[in-house]
């Protein structure tokens, strides 16, 4: 009986996620990805090879009556400070754009990683582009998504500026805003926020050598700059075409992502020590089978997948190879799953 209820649900699921909308909020640089990195016929083939009906919208937001300006202070002003306005799809609120589309993408245009050193006056309703007032708005934006659990958000980390665009000092700190994001913004406050994704643009196109031939650690990429004498921070045709496929897939990825074709059956993953320095036991309750065994990095991209039997008794897990931060196990089979989360010293 129970090999029935789950295979109905299973179809269940697959048709829930047959048809799902998404919605791409952008300025220009979003635009020239989505343009160039010819996300939308990657998705289409995707649709076309395997039977789904993923659409995906993409809009400059926000846009006039709204100053062109869409940096955290932007979305928390638009969306919780009430800005917004559900008669015009340039200024939207969220409530309205969770009801249209399934998916939600937002990110920030360059000058976003313009970042000031802090004032010690941090300000949740202040445009100043600082890491104090950034991590209330993004503290805020949090809270905010947590209230739409029918949603999935994609929020992109920080466009990187053209290195004649910025200095050292600013450019560190929009790698210190970025790895905020990655590491603890999602982790802080002991919760699980298991409809937010992170697509790190910044690390895909900015520079993480310190002391690279060209270019500028921080910085946009100089293989990605569209002048090596202009400040011009858009990123260029060939950093599009790049990461424009990557993007794409995420979204699917993203979509696809924590099927809930056995989530009726979820239980706690019990996981210890933890946090760890990279060995641990994971346990399930004397559980014994075949299962797949999933990691999954804070930003959603899954970082493992094996199958694995599991005898009944604790398993000994060993993360020696993996960077600190925040992952997810996930441990499931045709019946069961177990989820649990694990901090990494």
């Amino acid at each position: 009986m129970k090999t029935g209820f789950t295979a109905v649900l299973v179809l269940f699921c697959l048709s829930a996620v047959y048809g799902q909308e998404v919605v791409f909020l952008h300025h220009s640089t979003g635009y020239w990805l989505y343009d160039q990195g010819n996300v939308s016929d990657w998705i289409n083939d995707y649709n076309l090879t395997n039977q789904t009906n993923y659409q995906i919208t993409e809009r400059f937001y926000p846009d006039t009556p709204y100053p062109w300006a869409n940096y955290p202070y932007d979305y928390w002003n638009l969306w919780i400070n009430d800005e917004c306005d559900n008669s015009d799809p340039d200024i939207e609120c969220l409530d309205k754009l969770s009801q249209d589309y399934d998916v939600i993408i937002f990110k920030h245009c360059f000058p976003g990683a313009q970042v000031l050193a802090d004032e010690g006056n941090p300000s949740i309703s202040s445009s100043t582009k600082s890491l104090e007032n950034y991590k209330l708005q993004y503290r805020a934006l949090r809270s905010l998504m947590d209230s739409y659990p029918d949603n999935k958000f994609i929020v992109w980390t920080l466009v990187p500026l053209h290195r004649l665009d910025t200095n050292a000092g600013n450019a560190a700190r929009a790698r210190d805003f970025v790895d905020w994001v990655k590491t603890t913004w999602l982790a802080e406050d002991g919760l699980s926020h298991p409809n937010i994704y992170l697509f790190d643009f910044f690390g895909y196109a900015a520079e993480s050598n310190s002391n690279p031939e060209n270019g500028q650690v921080n910085c946009l990429k100089y293989e990605y700059e569209k002048s090596h004498t202009d400040q011009d921070s858009h990123p260029n045709e060939l950093a599009n075409q790049t990461i424009g496929p990557i993007f794409a897939e995420f979204i699917v990825n993203t979509i696809e992502s924590s099927s809930s074709s056995v989530e009726l059956f979820t239980s706690e993953l019990s996981i210890y020590p933890n946090p760890s320095d990279g060995k641990l036991i994971i346990d399930i309750d004397n559980e014994a089978g075949e299962f797949t065994l999933e990691i999954i990095s804070v930003t959603g991209s899954v970082e493992l997948q094996n199958n694995i039997y599991m005898s009944g008794e604790p398993m000994p897990l060993d993360f020696d190879d993996y960077a600190s931060g925040i992952y997810f196990i996930r441990l499931y089979n045709d019946e069961n799953l177990f989820e649990g989360k694990l901090s990494l010293d």
